[in-house]
């Protein structure tokens, strides 16, 4: 995508010199361009070896349609501080103790309910 181009207020500054006597800023010198490559005969252009070619990586080419959220998502997961082994033990037995638990309590009250209303109603 190309950058618009800025315009130019009427009070900005002109190419002329400064009050000073000193070139403006944005004024530039006229410098020499560089010399224009002398083109070599194809005999003098150093040929590669006859080394193999490496096969190329056919899918190397989706690696430029990666969006890049995903890159931000795994520079992320590189400054996670992970858990050591036991700490992720410990955690999981936890979690296990809880979830059976309060499946438990659920279950009986659930049970509770369930008497009560057949009680009541029929």
């Amino acid at each position: 995508m190309a950058r618009p181009q800025r315009r130019r207020s009427a009070t900005a500054t002109s190419d002329a010199p400064a009050a000073s006597g000193e070139p403006s800023r944005r004024r530039r010198d006229n410098l020499p361009r560089p010399a224009a490559a002398v083109a070599q005969p194809a005999s003098s252009i150093p040929r590669p070896s006859a080394a193999p070619r490496r096969r190329r990586n056919p899918l190397a080419a989706l690696g430029r349609f990666e969006p890049r959220w995903i890159a931000d998502i795994v520079s992320e997961l590189k400054k996670v501080t992970w858990p050591s082994w036991d700490e992720t033990r410990h955690l999981t037995i936890v979690v296990s103790i809880v979830a059976t638990v309060v499946g438990v309590s659920l279950g009986l009250i659930d049970l509770g309910f369930g008497w009560v209303i057949e009680k009541l109603l029929f």
